[in-house]
Formats: C-alpha cells, structure tokens, sequence
C-alpha cells in the first residue's frame, strides 16, 4: 500500500516538474514576443536551446538584425554603407533597393565627370569657356532661340528605382519641386538592367537641347539631387 502511495506521489511529481517546465518556456516566449529584440530572442534560445520555439526565436533573430542593419545604411545613406548592408544581407528583401541605391550614387559620379569634348581645363572646376572661334559678340539667346528647347537629342538621368511606380514618384515629387526649372519637359521611365543584372527602371527627361539639359541637372545638383546629362 505504502509503496503504490509513494509511486503516485513521484509521478505526480514529475508532472508538477514537466508542467512547471512548460509554464516557464510559455513565460519567457511570452517575454521575449513583448520585449521583440534581439536580445530577448537570444535569451530565450540559450534558456531553451531545445525548445520547439527556439527556431522562431532564431528566424526572429535574423529578421530584427536585418531591419536594424538597413536603418544602419538608409541613415548613413552612403554607397559604402549600402555595399556593407549587401555583404552582411546578400539574399535581404531590401536587397535590391540598396543595389538600386548604390547605382544612383554612381549616377552623381557620372554627373561629376565631364562629358567628351567639354573637358574643362586643367584644375578648372566650371563649365567650358566659349571656344575662342566663336565671334565674341554672337548673341548666344539667338543660338537658343534657333532650336526648340524640347526637340533635342539629349536627355537628363534622374535615378534608377526597383518598380516602375517608384519611378514616377520620384517624377512627381521633382516636378513638385522644381517645377520652373522642369516646366515643359517630358518625363520616361526605360525598363533596364543595371551592371550587377538586376531589373531597374530609369527615370529620364528626353528631347532636350543639350543647353536645357544642363541647366536642368545643375539646378537640380544644387539642391542635391542625382542625375546626368546623356546623349540620346
């Protein structure tokens, strides 16, 4: 009798000690669901290596540290910063924004180096001189007027985005922002890839006279704003 009594209590035992177990794990998920950081998730996987939430725990883990990374880089916003966010991050939903970014630095890059044939002299900064060949007291508003400021065969870069809509987001916001300066031009997205062969969309003011088409990306570089002058 005593030892079936004795028998009863262990088991009994043992379930109190499982369900006290299960209660604990409950709690600190509960806890670490509350607190939602990664140091909360790391906590509870080296309290409860082998509990069945220890890979949600982990998968949270990855994703919390993969949105602090690319707050990291939009807030350091550099090429360098986003170049970093890739190597840690290669297979990241913000992947390929932080590509597209990359390519939008290298089109101020590009901005920054003159175009053939209007190379500035050496340790010159500004745009060319007027070639000494042209008579001095040539009206150049004549030149102007002589070619239709959107009939031209160049065209001004301003970004590359991942989505077709981003594109002509950017395309609203600009014209909000310098409508005098964009006043007349038209807007066209190209569907491209960019060097690493992802799929970008190109935001481009086409048909402009190369006059117009600097004095558009100069108005915008003084405010900050990434584009290029091209030919076609």
């Amino acid at each position: 009798m005593n030892l079936r009594r004795t028998g009863v209590i262990l088991m009994g035992l043992v379930l109190l000690a499982g369900l006290s177990g299960c209660s604990h794990e409950q709690r600190d998920w509960r806890s670490a669901q509350t607190a939602n950081t990664v140091e909360a998730y790391e906590e509870f996987v080296t309290t409860h290596p082998k509990s069945a939430r220890a890979a949600d725990a982990q998968a949270r883990i990855a994703e919390l540290t993969e949105e602090r990374d690319w707050r990291r880089a939009s807030t350091t916003d550099t090429a360098d910063a986003y170049r970093q966010f890739l190597a840690q991050h290669p297979q990241a939903k913000m992947a390929q924004e932080a590509r597209t970014r990359i390519e939008n630095f290298g089109l101020n890059a590009t901005a920054a180096t003159p175009a053939p044939g209007t190379a500035a002299a050496p340790g010159s900064t500004q745009a060319p001189a007027t070639p000494a060949s042209k008579p001095p007291s040539a009206p150049t508003t004549a030149v102007a007027a002589a070619e239709p400021e959107n009939t031209g065969g160049y065209s001004v870069q301003l970004g590359a985005f991942t989505t077709h809509a981003k594109a002509l987001g950017q395309w609203r916001r600009l014209s909000a922002r310098f409508g005098p300066e964009l006043q007349g031009a038209v807007s066209d997205v190209e569907r491209a890839k960019s060097g690493s062969g992802r799929k970008v969309y190109r935001l481009k003011v086409k048909g402009l006279t190369e006059a117009r088409a600097r004095s558009i990306c100069t108005a915008l570089k003084k405010r900050a704003e990434p584009c290029v002058v091209r030919k076609g």
